[in-house]
């Protein structure tokens, strides 16, 4: 891979991990459009862009990540409270949500793992999914916003909407936001939720492939690709996450179906 496809792809990561319209799909049909082969790096590759969009929301959401790491300190220094602490802090029933959440996704990945991976080949697949993640975005378009908080239950059913996401071509902000709304959590409130339950996941997607990158260093080639990718990435991250919590406070996240359905449906005729 040269420096502008790894940019390029970079490039697209950043933009529609946020934007409801799958990463990872958009990346199996990129690669597919540029003629991309890695050798054996594909997995590797998107796993760095993945990290440059983990750092994104960092950034971005860190006066939350804060707040969450901070009741989680006062937590674990008083254990014997735990359970009036977690009836007092908002904060510290968002962490709870959080990590029930990431449970279904972790499962899903340890398990099936070697499938998974094979289906970031299949642009088929992803014209499949993107008709799914269509449909799903379409239909939170007809759901009264509500106000309700996200529990221990809400954050489970919204983590499983997630573990459906590992599949290329299902968005995870998408079914994660849409999946919130439906369940009748404010819009805002569903964004911010979506992006800090994605920091475990992505973040204990690239811890277990660093363990094999390490085992296996890629060629200096790849690593280039690597780190381009990877500043790309959080660039466009950046700016993708700005530009959705505009669009889901003006109401519009839903319109995104419309592009999926269009993308789906060229990805089954042309791939």
């Amino acid at each position: 891979m040269d420096a502008l496809s790894a940019a390029l792809l970079g490039l697209l990561q950043g933009l529609t991990e946020f934007l409801p319209v799958s990463s990872s799909g958009h990346l199996v049909l990129g690669k597919a459009l540029l003629g991309v082969h890695l050798d054996g790096g594909g997995a590797a590759f998107e796993v760095a862009v993945h990290f440059g969009t983990l750092l994104s929301v960092l950034v971005l959401l860190r006066k939350d990540v804060g707040a969450l790491l901070a009741a989680t300190g006062r937590a674990l220094r008083s254990p014997g409270r735990i359970t009036q602490q977690y009836r007092e802090d908002a904060s510290l029933r968002l962490v709870v949500a959080i990590v029930v959440g990431c449970l279904p996704a972790g499962i899903v990945g340890v398990l099936f793992k070697d499938e998974l991976e094979a289906a970031f080949s299949s642009p088929r697949l992803v014209g499949g999914a993107l008709l799914f993640t269509g449909l799903l975005l379409l239909s939170s378009r007809l759901v009264r916003t509500g106000d309700r908080e996200i529990t221990l239950g809400r954050g489970l059913l919204i983590g499983v909407a997630q573990a459906v996401a590992i599949l290329p071509g299902v968005s995870r902000s998408g079914s994660t936001i849409a999946s919130a709304e439906l369940l009748g959590v404010a819009p805002e409130r569903a964004a911010r939720f979506s992006f800090l339950l994605s920091l475990p996941v992505i973040g204990g997607a690239c811890a277990l492939k660093l363990k094999d990158l390490l085992a296996a260093p890629p060629a200096d080639d790849v690593i280039t690709a690597l780190t381009i990718g990877t500043v790309a990435s959080f660039l466009s991250g950046l700016a993708a996450l700005w530009l959705l919590f505009g669009v889901v406070r003006r109401g519009w996240f839903g319109h995104f179906g419309w592009y999926c359905l269009a993308v789906g449906v060229a990805a089954l005729a042309f791939g």
